[in-house]
């Protein structure tokens, strides 16, 4: 599992530094101090040699461009001139940097629209370069559009380099058609029952639930069935995170804001069946949130048991856009709370 990671020149974050991560990991601020772009780096460094990825985060964030400017928001400050770099260690060394190419066509289309010509018009290639190394050994992928306008891009991929490593990224507004699709290698293995513990925090009456005709029926006590989508937004994050962390078993599982979607008095429940099936299926999770409840739902589920595997960071950004992370034991985490450091 990861224990640190080392951040240059991403989106806002000029530098960070953090180390110390355990299987659980829960990051908390203010807004806008950092926290998604930490699990984006985190995600972009799982997945070293996929050349969609940058783009992929800004797709994530509801932001579904590629033009030359928009690659360009990945890099700190707008300054595509330096590279983005990230660094994360476990029983391997895993070192990445994205740099953004442009340059010129020599060759040029004769054929314009006559009603759209404008006299400084420059085609331009563009592309972005992934270096990275696993240990002393080197690879390298790209991405290259063919033209400012273009939808369309190769991908070049390194064919000595296959990533191993299992990662998943739920934003806030996460896939639950995804979750779906998990659930059928849930029930070939016959382990449903973790499904069935986690969707009791919302409704008790939970017995158990099928799947068919790509839809999941829940058993609540009543003459029939129900879809899940009946039983509301809370009851389909549950699906998806235990769906994700079971699809990560033996990797990583990133979670944007936990607390959206569920009322604060199942927080505690809600962390006590995520660590246990962390735990059941060796997933590292790496959350963040804004919300007290969460922090308190973490500190409540974890004390007595988990303490050990569980890590709280603060973090704050300086006037200089340096990510700070200030680690709290589950004890100290009261200390925090009470000085209201985080808001909702």
């Amino acid at each position: 599992m990861f224990d640190k990671i080392e951040i240059e020149r991403f989106r806002g974050i000029r530098h960070a530094s953090i180390e110390g991560f355990r299987q659980i990991n829960l990051f908390f601020g203010k807004n806008n101090c950092g926290k998604s772009s930490l699990l984006e780096s985190l995600f972009l460094v799982s997945g070293l040699s996929n050349p969609l990825l940058p783009v992929h985060v800004n797709f994530m964030r509801g932001y579904g461009r590629s033009s030359l400017n928009d690659l360009k928001l990945d890099f700190y400050n707008l300054d595509s001139g330096l590279p983005i770099r990230i660094r994360m260690e476990n029983e391997e060394k895993r070192d990445l940097r994205i740099s953004l190419s442009e340059q010129n066509q020599n060759s040029v289309s004769l054929n314009a629209d006559g009603a759209n010509i404008l006299s400084n018009l420059e085609e331009v290639e563009y592309g972005l370069k992934l270096d990275f190394r696993i240990d002393d050994t080197h690879f390298e992928s790209q991405l290259r559009f063919g033209s400012a306008d273009s939808n369309d891009a190769t991908r070049i991929v390194s064919e000595q380099y296959v990533e191993s490593l299992r990662c998943t990224y739920l934003t806030p507004k996460y896939d639950f058609g995804a979750s779906i699709r998990g659930l059928k290698n849930i029930l070939q293995n016959k382990d449903e029952r973790f499904i069935v513990e986690g969707l009791k925090l919302i409704e008790p009456r939970v017995r158990d639930f099928i799947f068919t005709d790509n839809d999941m029926l829940v058993d609540v006590g009543f003459a029939k069935r129900i879809p899940v989508n009946m039983m509301g937004d809370g009851a389909r994050k549950i699906v998806s995170l235990l769906t994700a962390v079971y699809d990560c078993r033996d990797g990583v599982l990133l979670i944007d804001e936990i607390s959206n979607g569920f009322h604060y008095s199942v927080m505690r429940s809600l962390w006590a069946v995520l660590i246990n099936s962390a735990v059941r299926n060796n997933t590292q999770l790496f959350v963040t949130t804004h919300d007290t409840d969460s922090i308190k739902g973490l500190r409540d589920a974890a004390l007595k048991e988990f303490a050990d595997i569980v890590a709280a960071f603060k973090l704050l950004k300086t006037s200089d856009d340096e990510l700070k992370a200030y680690h709290y034991s589950l004890e100290s985490l009261d200390y925090s709370i009470n000085q209201e450091i985080e808001v909702r």
